[in-house]
Parts: structure tokens; C-alpha cells; sequence
């Protein structure tokens, strides 16, 4: 059985989520507009039309069966994510119930499981009314639901740009998942532009039936790309299998075909005849059989490419060997890599090249993309062998967690739904111009990278990162958080705010990876009142980690907190971030250059916003150590015009700041507790170049305002203002292109 996940949301929010049993007639199911209801799980059996609509994920939990009358609508751009958990996930179209699932090429259906990984999840399995050669009829290995008849005309629906991906479940050893099964589904039934991403057992079965298929890909499935019995029929044309090696699999792949009659009877009828137009099917170099054909089944193959398997064309079994020979079935411009393996000495190579065909061919696709070169019908919408494993396509929502590297591509769109985690020893890549978008619906979304995990967010000047939500206000959603393996002067160590993930350690140069020109948006989501989500947290970052051009928009708890660690930042803004714009504590010593915060009057956010810094060492402990003291160089930090704290520096910490200006509140600089203001007092901490717009404050009257007018550079500038958050972007000649929101 799959391992039971990890559940980190709260039972009142697995409490909301809405369970598909029994739905109204013609329901559509809808998290977004005006009045978004719940993410959805699927579960269970529809006795009536269910819809799901476009852009949004659904969870698959355990078996959904579409039961005979009704139809499942599936709108472009769906993503269903089958659960981790210990319920085998799978979908059951029954005899006489349809699906409709009608992706397009830039928003294909996309059917994955949280577990990045084949045998993740069962697949699709659907049941229709035409033939199968099986005696008595069939039932489904899955869902031992029946199928067969005598309609060949019967219609189960639609597939039409659909990606299964990790499918393979494995039920027991002879009943394991493919990614979509079809059994005696008639020519009826639509189906194109379909593929199977690295499932653990075949990507598309028939087992009888009449359907016609067009336009599907296989990619890097264990067990057979293609696979048929029990008297199928229907046509093929544009098929495209791929296999990786076993070494950069981790696990070996049969067949790029394997097709029989019947194996208890070969010449049970009707025949598995079908017609084979236009195929590139390319293995992972190992022995083995490409394509298999057996136990009685014909076949007509034209314009056929299969090379990459040691036995690129194996024929066995007298009825099929004979229907070769006699023209029963015939293949016509075959090109094999190797000769013909003929069990029975029947179909021989040299009948196969009698026939114009041509054995011991090279092949010529070094790549995926020379595939596509030749066939821009699956441009676009697929996985490809030689990109990343888990490049996640436009569109996709990202949920759940990896345990290997993903990477969202450049200028394309995305959605978070739930915890997104990066396992140790994955990485995140996100590419220039990729925006985020948390959903918004009952579940709290949030970025958390563990430690050994990394996150590679690199954008530019004029094509930023964007992380931000469907529901645009402070508040909305969870944020990014990051666990490094530098030190931490919690006692025992500590545990991420959001996520309980462990962080610290001595790994002072540790590497969390780089955010370069990325900004978040309307974080802040409240768990508690304990427990608010800033725009980035740094939970022991090392200072092998690169984090320059980042901003925090419109938070409704801290912009950018450090909880200990080295990691060194630069060119940093907060705008209008209801809680504290950087916030440090646990002793981060790290360096932060280039830092302006702003803050809009509360008369015209709705809300008030504290500080400009606030800054700790640790609050249990004043003196713990190591002691937090950041090195800060060139700062604007502007509030809000109300009363209140500018920078606090407190309970212990320390700090070298050197060139601010700090204006807009009452007490633009503050300092207290005795351990923050001896080290001011004793130069261990510095003040210079500081100017404020209102009077110095001094809690404990140890470091007093003469003390601090008589630091190099230090003054009190009461007409010191910044009009605009224009007017203090203007002043900061570090932001340059247009990667800082200002509206």
C-alpha cells in the first residue's frame, strides 16, 4: 500500500473540503469568482452530471466512478491530483456513463499525483458495449466492473488533450494500473492527443472494442507503451513511444508494443486486427522486445519507425506468424533497428523485406525535439524525454510535495494549492517571468523548502518572479519559507512558524539556493494568533545562499524575517506590510544592503502597519548565543505618519548600521534592554550616518540621544519625509526596471 502522507492543515480544514458523492443534476463544481466554495475532493460514485471546470485542481481520493447515465465534463486546463495517502486512487467510467474531458494544446487535462513517482496512483478505466473476444465478457482487472457487447458504435465520451502522469498502481501481482484502460469501448468514443508520463504498467491498454485513437504519446512507462487483447480493431495513427535508459530511469520498460489475439484461445474472434498508421516508437537500448506481436493477433502497420530494443520486431505464435505470411496482415514501409525475431520460422526477415520494408536501420532522433521537428502535433502539450523529469507545463498547480528537482518555465503561469514542500536533495527551479498564483479556497497555501532542499528563483529587472494570489489582499495566502542548516540560538533548535520543519545547525556557507528579482504578494495568511506567515521567512539560512531584488508586498504580517542564520541580502523592499517590514531574531549575522521600506497611511490601506525594523536577539534569552548582529548599509525606511516605533532594536541584539534615513513615525529609532544598548554604549554596535525625523528613544537611558548625536554622521532632521512611494523609489538608485510594485 502507498504511504500514508503527511497531513499538515488542520482537521477543520480537511473538515471543509467538499466530498463528490452525489451531485445535482448538471452540478459544476467551481473554487474562483465571486463565491469560491472549497477545493474539491473526488470520492466515491456520481449517479448524475458532474462538471469540472476550467483552470481548477481537484483532488482524487480512492475510487470515483462515473456510474452508468451520468457524464464526467472535464474542462480545459483541470488538474486532478491523486492524494498520497493509503486509498488507492483510480477513475471508473462504467458501461453506458461517458467522460468528457476536452483539454487544448496550451491547457491540456492534467491527471497527476501528489507522489512524483510511477505507480503513484490507478489511472483511467474506462468500460463501454462493443466487442471482446473474451469468453462470457469481461470485467475491468480494475473496478471489476463489465464490459463488452455487441455496439462497436458505443460512445463513452471524449479525451481529448489528457496527460496521465505516475499512474501503475499495482493492486497485486496480476492487477496493475495502465494509465488509461479500455475495455470494449466502441469507435463511438473521441480519442486524441493523449499521453502516459512514467507510469509503472502499460500506458494505453485495449482489451477489445472498436475505438479509434489518434495522436498519442507514451513516455518512459515500465511495462508496455502500447498494449491490446482480446479482439480490438480500431485505427492508430500518429503514435510516438520513448523510453529512457534503465540507469537514468531507476527501472527498466518492456515493450513499445505488445499485442495479442486472446491468450487462452488464439483464434478467438473477433480478431485483434488493427491498423497501425504512422508511428515512431523508439526504446531505452536494452535487449528485449519493441514490438511484440502474438498469441493470434493481426495487425496492418504502415509508415512505421521502431528501433532502440535488441529484438526491435518479434513475432511469435503460428495464427499470427501465418496471418503475416498470407496477407491477413501486412506491413508496409517498416523500418526496424536489427532484423525480425520469428519464433515459429514463418514471417522471417527476408518476408519482411520482400514486403519493401527495411531492417538493421539507424535510428535518426537524438532527441525529443527532433521528434517534434517531424510531428508539431505533440508540440507543446507533453513531457518530453530530455527535458526536465518533472517540468511542470503552463497551467499546472503546483501541490503537495517533490522529493526531486521540478522546474516552472520561463513566462508561464502557475497555481499553489495547499503546501507545496521541496524535500531534501530537490530543487525548485523557477525561471524569469513565472507568476504564482495561490488559489483561493479553504486551504492555506504556502512554498516551504526543507533543509538540503533548494530553491532556484532567478528573474530579471523586466521579467520578475511573481507570487502572488487570486484573492488580492493582505492576508491571502502563506508565503515562502526556508530551512537552512546555519546556526540558530533557539535552545534545542527550532521548528518553522508554518510547516514544523526543522532548521539551524553550524553549516554557516550552507546554500538554500537563489531568489533574484522575485516578489511576493498579499502574504500573511493567519493560522493563528501565533502563527502568521511573512512574506519570506529565513529559518537558518546560510550565507551560501544568494537573495538579492527580492520585494514584499501588502503582507499582512512581516515582510522579510530572519530566524537566526548568515544568508546575506541585498536590495530588498517592503511595501505596506501590516506587520514589521524586516523583522530579525535567534542571532542572524548576516549582511543586508540596499533595504528600503515604505508603508502607505493606514487611512488608505485599511489597515495599520508596525514597524520599519524590529529586531531581536532572542526574546527567552536575551544573551543567547551566537548574538544577532546583522551588518546594514544604505537604508530608506519611511512610515506610515503614525505613531509609533520606526526601527526597535531590542532584547539583546546588536547590529553595525551604517548610511539610513528613517521618517514617517513618531519615534523613528528606538532602543531598549540593557544587552542592546551596553553594546550600543561599548561600540560593539554601531550607529553611523543615521538620520531620523523625530527624536531618538532610549528605553533603558544607557545609550541616550547625546550618545547617538555624537556617532559619525548622526542627526535629527525633523523636515526629513518621503512624499510617494514613487518619490522613494526614486531616491534609491539600486532599483532600476520594473520588477518593484508600486500599485
Amino acid at each position: 500500500m502507498k504511504r500514508m502522507n503527511e497531513k499538515l492543515f488542520s482537521l477543520a480544514f480537511l473538515a471543509g473540503l467538499t466530498l463528490f458523492t452525489a451531485c445535482s443534476d448538471d452540478e459544476t463544481t467551481d473554487n474562483g469568482g465571486d463565491n469560491p466554495t472549497s477545493e474539491t475532493t473526488l470520492t466515491g460514485s456520481i449517479t448524475e452530471d458532474v462538471t469540472l471546470t476550467s483552470g481548477t485542481t481537484y483532488r482524487l481520493s480512492g475510487q470515483y466512478i462515473v456510474e452508468e447515465g451520468a457524464t464526467l465534463t472535464i474542462e480545459p486546463g483541470v488538474q486532478i491530483v491523486a492524494v498520497h495517502d493509503d486509498i488507492v486512487d483510480y477513475i471508473l467510467v462504467k458501461q453506458g456513463a461517458r467522460i468528457e474531458a476536452e483539454g487544448t494544446a496550451s491547457s491540456p487535462i492534467i491527471m497527476t499525483s501528489e507522489q512524483k513517482e510511477p505507480g503513484a496512483w490507478g489511472g483511467i478505466h474506462i468500460c463501454g458495449r462493443a466487442h471482446t473476444n473474451a469468453e462470457g465478457g469481461g470485467y475491468s482487472e480494475i473496478g471489476n466492473a463489465p464490459y463488452g457487447g455487441n455496439d462497436d458504435s458505443d460512445n463513452s465520451g471524449t479525451l481529448r488533450y489528457v496527460r496521465v502522469e505516475y499512474t501503475g498502481y499495482a493492486f497485486d501481482e496480476e492487477h496493475e494500473a495502465n494509465g488509461i484502460s479500455f475495455y470494449g469501448v466502441g469507435n463511438g468514443t473521441t480519442v486524441d492527443h493523449c499521453q502516459a508520463y512514467r507510469g509503472s504498467d502499460d500506458g494505453f491498454e485495449f482489451f477489445g472494442g472498436s475505438v479509434n485513437i489518434s495522436n498519442m504519446v507514451v513516455t518512459d512507462c515500465s511495462d508496455d507503451s502500447f498494449d491490446w487483447t482480446e479482439g480490438w480493431n480500431g485505427t492508430a495513427t500518429n503514435l510516438i513511444a520513448t523510453q529512457e535508459s534503465e540507469e537514468t530511469l531507476g527501472y527498466a520498460c518492456d515493450c513499445l508494443i505488445e499485442a495479442d489475439n486472446n491468450e487462452q484461445n488464439h483464434s478467438a474472434t473477433p480478431v485483434s486486427a488493427p491498423t497501425i498508421k504512422n508511428a515512431i516508437l523508439i526504446g531505452n537500448g536494452a535487449a528485449g522486445n519493441g514490438v511484440h506481436l502474438r498469441r493470434g493477433t493481426q495487425v496492418k502497420m504502415e509508415n512505421v519507425q521502431i528501433y532502440g530494443k535488441g529484438d526491435a520486431l518479434h513475432v511469435e505464435s503460428p495464427e499470427t506468424e501465418n496471418a503475416l505470411l498470407d496477407g491477413t496482415s501486412t506491413m508496409s514501409n517498416v523500418k526496424i533497428s536489427g532484423v525480425v525475431l520469428s519464433d515459429e520460422g514463418t514471417y522471417t526477415n527476408e518476408e519482411f523485406e520482400a514486403d519493401g520494408n527495411e531492417s538493421n536501420q539507424v535510428n535518426p532522433y537524438s532527441s525529443y525535439d527532433d521528434i517534434i521537428a517531424e510531428n508539431s502535433w505533440a508540440a507543446g502539450w507533453t513531457q518530453s524525454w530530455n527535458e526536465s523529469s518533472n517540468a511542470l507545463a503552463d497551467g499546472s498547480t503546483l501541490i503537495g510535495e517533490i522529493s526531486e528537482d521540478v522546474t516552472l518555465g520561463a513566462g508561464n503561469t502557475y497555481y499553489l494549492s495547499g503546501q507545496y514542500i521541496v524535500r531534501e536533495g530537490a530543487t525548485l527551479n523557477i525561471e524569469e517571468g513565472v507568476t504564482l498564483i495561490a488559489k483561493y479556497d479553504e486551504i492555506v497555501d504556502y512554498i516551504l523548502i526543507e533543509q538540503g532542499a533548494k530553491i532556484n528563483a532567478v528573474g530579471t529587472a523586466d521579467a520578475p518572479i511573481v507570487m502572488t494570489s487570486e484573492r488580492e489582499e493582505a492576508g491571502a495566502w502563506g508565503g515562502i519559507h526556508i530551512c537552512g542548516r546555519a546556526h540558530t540560538n533557539a535552545e534545542g533548535g527550532g521548528y518553522s512558524e508554518i510547516g514544523n520543519a526543522p532548521y539551524g545547525g553550524d553549516v554557516e556557507d550552507d546554500n538554500s539556493g537563489t531568489l533574484q528579482y522575485v516578489r511576493v504578494e498579499y502574504t500573511g495568511y493567519a493560522f493563528d494568533e501565533e502563527h502568521e506567515a511573512n512574506g519570506i521567512s529565513f529559518y537558518g539560512v546560510g550565507n551560501g545562499t544568494t537573495v538579492d531584488h527580492c520585494q514584499a508586498y501588502k503582507g499582512s504580517d512581516d515582510g522579510f524575517e530572519f530566524f537566526g542564520g548568515s544568508v546575506n541580502v541585498s536590495d530588498m523592499v517592503v511595501v505596506s506590510c501590516s506587520d514589521d517590514s524586516f523583522d530579525w531574531t535567534e542571532g542572524w549575522n548576516g549582511t543586508g544592503t540596499n533595504l528600503m521600506a515604505y508603508q502607505e497611511a493606514e487611512s488608505s490601506l485599511g489597515y495599520a502597519c508596525d514597524c520599519l525594523i524590529e529586531a531581536d536577539n532572542n526574546g527567552d534569552n536575551n544573551l543567547a548565543e551566537p548574538v544577532a548582529h546583522p551588518n546594514l548599509s544604505n537604508l530608506l525606511l519611511v512610515g506610515n505618519g503614525a505613531d509609533g516605533r520606526g526601527v526597535r532594536l531590542r532584547e539583546g541584539t546588536q547590529v553595525t548600521m551604517d548610511n539610513a534615513r528613517i521618517c514617517g513615525k513618531s519615534m523613528p529609532l528606538t532602543v531598549e534592554t540593557e544587552p542592546t544598548e551596553n553594546a550600543l554604549l561599548d561600540g560593539t554596535s554601531s550607529l553611523t550616518n543615521i538620520t531620523i525625523s523625530a527624536d531618538f528613544v532610549s528605553e533603558e537611558g544607557i545609550f541616550t540621544t547625546d550618545n547617538f548625536l555624537a556617532g559619525e554622521g548622526n542627526s535629527v532632521d525633523t523636515s526629513l519625509s518621503i512624499a510617494s512611494l514613487n518619490d522613494a523609489i526614486a531616491a534609491c538608485d539600486w532599483i532600476e526596471g520594473s520588477w518593484v510594485k508600486v500599485d
